[in-house]
C-alpha cells in the first residue's frame, strides 16, 4: 500500500513540474508574439520623401495627389521614434513613437495617442516605401 502512494505522489509531482514548464513556455511565446519588435527593420530607418497620397474609399483608390519630392518628409529613427518634418501647413511638425508587428506599423504621437496604423512594404529594392492604411496609401522614396 505504501509503495503505490509513493509512486502516485512522485508521479503527481512530476506532472506538476511538467505542467508549469509548459505553462511558462506558452507565456513566453505569447509575450514574444504580442509585442512589437525591439529593433525596427533596417530598411525602414531613415528619411522618406512622400511622392503620392492616394485616398481610399471602401478600400479602393478614390484619387491620388502627387507630392514634389522633399515637400513632405517622414523620418523613422532606430530608437522607435518618428518625425513628420515641418511644412508650411504644419510649421511645428509632428513626432512620436512607432512599433512594428510583422508588416504592420503602429504610430503614436509623443503623448501616446494613436496617430496611424498601416501596413508597410518596400518596392524597387528598398528605394520605395508604401504605407497602406484604412483611408490612404502613401508612397515615399528614400532620401
Amino acid at each position: 500500500m505504501l509503495d503505490s502512494r509513493v509512486n502516485y505522489n512522485t508521479h503527481m509531482k512530476s506532472r506538476k513540474s511538467e505542467f508549469f514548464l509548459v505553462l511558462a513556455a506558452v507565456c513566453l511565446i505569447a509575450l514574444d508574439a504580442g509585442g512589437g519588435s525591439p529593433t525596427p527593420p533596417p530598411e525602414l530607418i531613415g528619411t522618406w520623401s512622400y511622392t503620392s497620397l492616394t485616398a481610399l474609399k471602401n478600400g479602393r483608390p478614390f484619387g491620388t495627389a502627387h507630392i514634389k519630392p522633399g515637400q513632405l518628409k517622414m523620418t523613422f529613427n532606430p530608437d522607435g521614434t518618428w518625425i513628420l518634418h515641418p511644412t508650411s501647413a504644419n510649421p511645428q511638425g509632428l513626432n512620436g513613437s512607432y512599433e512594428i508587428h510583422g508588416r504592420d506599423l503602429e504610430m503614436k504621437f509623443a503623448d501616446g495617442k494613436p496617430y496611424d496604423k498601416c501596413r508597410f512594404k518596400f518596392e524597387q529594392d528598398g528605394k520605395v516605401l508604401v504605407l497602406t492604411g484604412a483611408e490612404q496609401i502613401i508612397t515615399a522614396i528614400r532620401e
